[in-house]
């Protein structure tokens, strides 16, 4: 589904989203999607007063006002992709939070897991966020997408149960019990490294350019990373997003000035 202010490049196995402005729709998807993302929709639910809107405000900036610039273009990154993911047509249901649970600290392990609802196909993704140096728009973006690969392959490549248990923990808070919680966490624990030696997984490689809209990444180059990819054949399967906006601070400087408005 389109959002005002954004435009896509859409396919099956790659795509590319241009945020050309903060719109008042986008905006509008950031208030209703925050809590659910940050905290899980579940528990959101749940517990709407103790996770109203207000009090995820202040925990997300609470986090994100300590941290460097380079984390905090990662926050804003994954943000950014929840949003744009979950509303575009792919069928995937996102079995992830933004939130780490260890206190003030950044997410570790998977960035967001997701699941093709039509076939229980899980798709691991990382996401990788950075500003443009002296590199062509493309060829940056070829870096921050490759160190997404290197990152994943590394998480899955360690065998660590404990990326799987972090997982199950996130399941909890964002699917509801009669929303198939339990299909949900069956399919995640026995994609763990305790229960199958298979370790291939399918990937979602995600970067996310702050650099002027005025000089686009090419989605030649996307899809041509992508097919990179395949051909090493290190992943089950590959699909490839791209974001681009000019600067994270308009989102940071939003979710700010909302506090006051709430």
């Amino acid at each position: 589904m389109s959002i005002d202010g954004v435009r896509i490049l859409d396919s099956t196995t790659h795509s590319i989203f241009y945020i050309d402005e903060l719109s008042n729709a986008l905006k509008q998807i950031i208030r209703e999607q925050l809590q659910g993302i940050w905290n899980g929709f579940s528990t959101t639910e749940s517990l709407p007063e103790f996770y109203s809107y207000k009090n995820t405000l202040s925990s997300f900036l609470d986090r994100y006002n300590s941290k460097s610039d380079e984390t905090k273009k990662g926050m804003i990154g994954e943000l950014l992709s929840h949003i744009l993911l979950s509303h575009q047509e792919n069928n995937l249901t996102s079995l992830s939070i933004l939130k780490n649970k260890e206190e003030r600290s950044i997410k570790k392990g998977f960035d967001i897991i997701y699941c093709e609802i039509d076939n229980d196909k899980l798709w691991y993704s990382e996401v990788k966020s950075g500003g443009l140096n002296s590199s062509t728009t493309s060829s940056y973006n070829d870096v921050l997408l490759n160190k997404a690969k290197e990152g994943i392959q590394s998480m899955i490549n360690e065998n660590r149960n404990s990326l799987w248990e972090s997982a199950l923990f996130d399941v909890s808070a964002t699917i509801k019990e009669s929303d198939g919680r339990l299909n949900f966490q069956e399919l995640l624990s026995n994609d763990s490294p305790i229960m199958t030696s298979e370790q291939s997984k399918n990937v979602i490689l995600i970067s996310v350019l702050y650099h002027n809209l005025a000089d686009e990444i090419d989605i030649n180059s996307v899809e041509n990373f992508r097919n990179s990819v395949i051909a090493e054949g290190i992943f089950l399967d590959t699909i490839v997003i791209s974001i681009q906006k000019a600067t994270f601070l308009a989102v940071s400087d939003f979710l700010t000035n909302e506090i006051s408005a709430v």
